[in-house]
């Protein structure tokens, strides 16, 4: 009867202990009455290479958005919609167009190194045209949807025509919508992140969702 009992009890404590171990995926849904919205985020470089057949360079995240329209009615779809939201630092984001990445006279993502006991480049700055300006690193009080794209680009780009079209053939299609689209979003982040601190923000037409990528 003891061995019973025993035998028991571990099984209930290993069960505790998978039901409570979280699970990271880059693989996120949500939903509500008026759409099902699913993300699947690439966050290393080279993977973001792979999937659009062209390097992007460095600083950009890739997310491939499916919005699902549950209702009898058109919805309207948008880059916009979404945030790139980092729980770790706070950063927050939204979607590049593909000329903002790749188009002529683009603007080139960098950051500013940090310097221990240097009056020039601080932890946390960015630089624009030779200017140190701070970022953010704290979302706005009781918000989390606050963005804040300051600081980010510096130097005019002369275009990659090859990455432009990549860009523009794989993004997500803003307008209306009966059914389903599906498209890539890109991106801006700063630094580097682990996925299980990441999110995706939906503030759009159907409502408010929140895409985790920690389950």
């Amino acid at each position: 009867m003891y061995v019973r009992n025993g035998v028991i009890v571990l099984f209930l404590v290993a069960g505790s202990l998978f039901a409570s171990k979280k699970i990271i995926s880059p693989t996120s849904t949500a939903g509500n009455d008026n759409v099902d919205i699913t993300v699947i985020l690439t966050l290393a470089e080279s993977e973001v290479t792979e999937k659009l057949g062209v390097d992007a360079g460095p600083g950009i995240v890739l997310a491939e958005v499916r919005v699902a329209n549950k209702t009898d009615h058109a919805i309207q779809v948008s880059p916009d919609d979404f945030i790139l939201l980092a729980h770790d630092d706070g950063e927050r984001a939204h979607a590049f167009t593909p000329n903002e990445i790749a188009g002529k006279g683009a603007m080139v993502l960098k950051t500013a190194p940090s310097r221990t006991g240097s009056i020039g480049a601080q932890p946390n700055t960015t630089v624009v045209a030779g200017i140190y300006i701070p970022r953010k690193s704290t979302p706005a009080k009781d918000s989390k949807d606050a963005v804040d794209n300051s600081g980010q680009m510096d130097d005019k780009s002369a275009g990659n025509e090859k990455l432009l079209e990549a860009l523009k053939a794989k993004q997500l299609k803003g307008g209306d919508t009966t059914d389903s689209v599906e498209g890539y979003l890109y991106f801006p982040l700063d630094g580097k992140h682990k996925l299980k601190n990441m999110a995706v923000l939906y503030r759009g037409a159907a409502g408010r969702l929140d895409l985790e990528f920690e389950h």
